[in-house]
């Protein structure tokens, strides 16, 4: 090697044959998992979700987990957070990332697919991964609650003050801080 430049090249080489080497044994772990290729074939659409849910389900879940996808032009993205592991049992739990886009609703969350084996194929035991959480719903309501409740209290407050005339600047201010609350009622009470 005349130059030093001729190093650089030669390890540059090595490196880029070796990463490519890394992702052809990447990729074909991956199409040996029949687990990803399930979560492949439901988000490219080359599997319908009839067909990649569980035929052996009890009928009742099985419509309610098709309801999910029944927008037949969903955008779905499953990312496992770990590695997945090869499935040994007839049944597999595997926690993803969830991404699911349809016209009306959109949903971006962590949660646990679930699979399961009948013969030799693999199956979404259901797409309980596409359920909103419970958590979230109930934080939901109770941010509704209380902005109802907030909404109706200034709303009632400044009826009161309007009525008595005591209604200036400072109150007005003070009509939207909880804080100053007592007061004014006490105040409107008088």
């Amino acid at each position: 090697m005349k130059h030093p430049f001729d190093l650089v090249r030669v390890v540059m080489i090595c490196i880029m044959l070796g990463a490519s080497g890394l992702l052809a044994q990447t990729s074909h772990t991956d199409n040996n998992n029949p687990l990803l290729v399930l979560m492949a074939a439901l988000s490219s659409h080359t599997k319908t979700p009839d067909q990649a849910l569980d035929p052996m389900a009890n009928p009742v879940e099985r419509d309610q987990s098709l309801k999910r996808l029944s927008d037949p032009h969903y955008d779905l993205i499953l990312v496992p957070n770990d590695s997945t592991p090869m499935p040994d049992g007839d049944v597999s739990s595997v926690p993803v990332r969830v991404h699911f886009k349809t016209e009306n609703s959109e949903l971006e969350a962590s949660a646990t697919a679930q699979f399961i084996k009948r013969g030799s194929t693999w199956y979404f035991a259901n797409y309980d991964f596409l359920a909103v959480p419970v958590f979230l719903i109930v934080v939901i309501i109770i941010c509704c609650c209380v902005g109802v409740s907030y909404a109706a209290t200034v709303l009632v407050l400044r009826s009161r003050l309007v009525k008595r005339g005591q209604l200036t600047p400072t109150t007005t201010f003070r009509l939207f801080i909880p804080f100053f609350w007592p007061s004014l009622f006490r105040q409107t009470a008088a």
